[in-house]
């Protein structure tokens, strides 16, 4: 297990130069990180560290500057911004995407960080790699070893913050439950980011950062398949209004944070999350800010990102996503409600090319449905088969930690206790369903009219051999108070030209069920039994 000590308060950016001992991260051997090593592994990272000896009293933060280019094997080049990390040293991170021999040469203002070079050897491994849009269907998502990403999300805003003590057996607990997606952001208090200064704002509160930093790396360390979504900006509204202004501690958030974590395989970017975004001429009161901020926060990351890592942004709920068309935008982010008929993923899908995420619609605890288990599970088979994705969401993790219902911590600890009513407790089935069945969705096209057109009942995705179906079979019409129909229910499949086979997978159970040859054009397939189902029916050759 990864072992990490967290020195005192201190701040910065990274460079190449002598490798030394690290006094902020000491990693274990089999980590994804290596620090002491002339070998790093394929989709791990590399760090190197470089004592500053003349940095006398200068500040890490705004005297001196470092960036490190990276030669690649292929000949490619990448330059990155070093970090301060204290007591004298700055450090820089390489994600290594690429097998053989890699180079870096160091080049700063500060004469003991400049012209430092060295050269390190990238090993096969068996790590998964940082999250992209899927090469053969950017509407998906794939780890760089080429796998299909199975999206399902979770609100842990407080994972990073360091007055959470109960963070381990929340990351822990998600990843048991099959979590792959955590959404957290960089706020101590309620939703600024303030924490992330020293008290002048005149440099970072470097101890607030490592913490961040430790948890990232545990997480990357015993939970690979979990990716994050890091919310630097939080819900810091007149933060992001700073950095409109040109305010150096507002730009220093995301420059120093992209330095420090965007090499890390396991991290994505989220500028803000909740915000009312406006037109730029618009008066501002509450939680407005102008889209122009947002978007010059966008190309600013963009330009500054060497490693490729995804940049979305998250907006107040039913406003949509303002930023489909940016160039900057890799993930189209929308808070909803009752989304379990897919109507606004189908709708942004339409819009783009781009994976589209419904981030926040009901929680169990807030704005909460009736029947959260069955409401849950209905969202994200519902999304998937509409081409998206969903985000689940439970206790109150945008609050501090209280022993009760707030702040993070584990989910089944949660469920135990009666804090939670199970919400997520079909998420590892649906791992199950595409797992067992040797399938994904890439290259899939949502098509309920396949299935009778009636969404909210049966949602259908496609490609030309196989047609997935869920039968939600609600008992009512209204999302929020639906439960699982107690009637067995029935689908009229229309289907191309052939013959084929049918098995239905319980959702609950995750057990299957043959249905034997099925022959169209229209088909009428019915459910074993009461309750929702997943009906898999392939082109037999």
């Amino acid at each position: 297990m990864t072992k990490i000590e967290l020195p005192g308060r201190i701040f910065g950016l990274v460079v190449s130069g002598v490798l030394i001992a690290s006094s902020s991260i000491k990693v274990a051997a089999d980590s994804s990180v290596t620090t002491h090593s002339n070998t790093a592994r394929l989709y791990g990272v590399h760090e190197i560290t470089l004592p500053a000896d003349d940095l006398g009293s200068r500040s890490p933060w705004t005297d001196v500057e470092v960036a490190v280019d990276y030669t690649l094997p292929d000949g490619t080049r990448k330059t990155v911004d070093g970090f301060y990390d204290g007591e004298g040293r700055f450090k820089s991170r390489a994600y290594c995407c690429q097998v053989g021999r890699w180079s870096w040469r160091s080049r700063s203002s500060l004469a003991s960080l400049d012209r430092g070079e060295g050269s390190f050897e990238v090993v096969a491994s068996r790590l998964q790699g940082k999250l992209r849009k899927h090469p053969q269907d950017p509407r998906q998502f794939a780890r760089d070893n080429g796998e299909w990403f199975l999206h399902i999300g979770d609100t842990g805003y407080r994972y990073v913050t360091a007055t959470e003590p109960q963070w381990k057996a929340y990351i822990d607990q998600v990843a048991e439950i099959g979590v792959t997606k955590v959404r957290t952001w960089f706020c101590q208090g309620r939703g600024d980011v303030q924490i992330l200064f020293d008290d002048d704002r005149k440099g970072l509160n470097l101890a607030y950062w490592q913490e961040i930093d430790r948890r990232l790396v545990y997480a990357l360390s015993e939970h690979p398949d979990v990716v994050f979504q890091l919310i630097p900006y939080g819900e810091d509204t007149e933060e992001l209004l700073r950095y409109r202004d040109g305010d150096p501690a507002s730009r220093l958030i995301a420059r120093y944070a992209q330095a420090r974590f965007s090499a890390l395989p396991n991290v994505t970017w989220c500028i803000s999350n909740d915000r009312e975004i406006v037109a730029d001429d618009t008066s501002l009161k509450g939680r407005r800010v102008p889209a122009g901020v947002i978007d010059m926060i966008g190309r600013d990351m963009a330009a500054r990102e060497p490693w490729g890592t995804l940049i979305t942004n998250h907006q107040a709920r039913f406003s949509g996503y303002a930023f489909v068309d940016a160039p900057w935008s890799d993930i189209v982010t929308i808070e909803d409600l009752d989304q379990v008929g897919g109507e606004a993923l189908l709708d942004y899908r339409a819009r783009g090319s781009d994976p589209v995420v419904n981030d926040e619609d009901r929680y169990e605890l807030y704005r909460s449905p009736k029947d959260p288990r069955y409401f849950f599970r209905r969202l994200m088979w519902a999304s998937l088969f509409s081409g998206g994705q969903a985000t689940y969401g439970g206790l109150r993790t945008y609050e501090p930690y209280d022993g009760g219902v707030q702040g993070v911590q584990g989910y089944l600890d949660a469920v135990r206790d009666g804090k939670l009513t199970g919400g997520a407790a079909d998420f590892r089935q649906i791992h199950r369903f595409f797992d067992e069945a040797g399938l994904t969705l890439v290259g899939m096209i949502p098509d309920d009219a396949a299935a009778g057109n009636d969404p909210l009942r049966r949602k259908c995705i496609h490609n030309d051999d196989v047609i997935l179906v869920y039968l939600a079979n609600p008992d009512g019409e209204k999302a929020e108070t639906d439960r699982a129909g107690k009637k067995t229910p029935t689908v009229v499949l229309q289907l191309p030209a052939g013959r084929y086979g049918g098995r239905w997978f319980n959702p609950v159970t995750g057990e299957w069920s043959t249905v034997g040859e099925i022959k169209g054009p229209a088909a009428t397939c019915t459910a074993p039994g009461a309750g929702d189902w997943v009906l898999l029916v392939e082109r037999l050759r």
